[in-house]
């Protein structure tokens, strides 16, 4: 009769270490992926809120371009002469209707589902002294820059919201030529 040898186990116990060892690296690997895929997509959604304010910017541009006098401000809530706009860009009343304007933007959100909004409103910043360097000014398309006319300068404040509700806030000059006699 053969005698059984006693075996003690340490196979066992080494696997069973080695499999904990790879369930650890396994389970660490899934997280960092998750991670990533969080930084990721809160990366895309601020590029998308950025993206709409600055369409919100443009459509601002745009409204000022077809402007022929200066009427509308402080009759619109938006529109606002200088010192009057709001100061806080961050408070909630910023961003309501009293103070600002909802449009629409050219862009749909990830499902294509549903349009985009973002909110802007527009400050009267002053006459520009047409000697001064205003380089960090889009004049656009100045045509006289003469006699009888005067540049005004206009802050546009445009703020852009993700699908996940990210905030973007872009804050822009633009210039426009009038006519001094409208």
């Amino acid at each position: 009769m053969q005698r059984m040898v006693q075996q003690r186990g340490a196979v066992l116990i080494v696997s069973l270490i080695i499999l904990l060892v790879l369930t650890l690296i396994g389970i660490s690997g899934a997280r960092g992926m998750l991670m990533n895929e969080r930084m990721t997509s809160a990366s895309r959604d601020a590029q998308i809120a950025l993206e709409v304010a600055e369409s919100m910017s443009r459509q601002g541009e745009d409204f000022i371009e077809t402007l022929e006098n200066l009427d509308s401000f402080e009759v619109d809530s938006w529109l606002h002469n200088a010192g009057a706009g709001p100061s806080d860009l961050f408070a909630d009343s910023t961003w309501k209707d009293a103070n600002s304007i909802a449009k629409d933007v050219p862009m749909k959100d990830a499902d294509g589902s549903k349009k985009l909004q973002g909110r802007m409103f527009i400050e009267r910043l002053d006459v520009a002294d047409l000697g001064e360097d205003y380089t960090d000014i889009n004049l656009s398309d100045m045509k006289t820059k003469g006699e009888g006319t005067v540049v005004e300068v206009f802050k546009i404040v445009s703020m852009g919201v993700g699908v996940a509700n990210t905030q973007r806030i872009v804050v822009t000059q633009y210039a426009k030529e009038f006519d001094e006699t409208k």
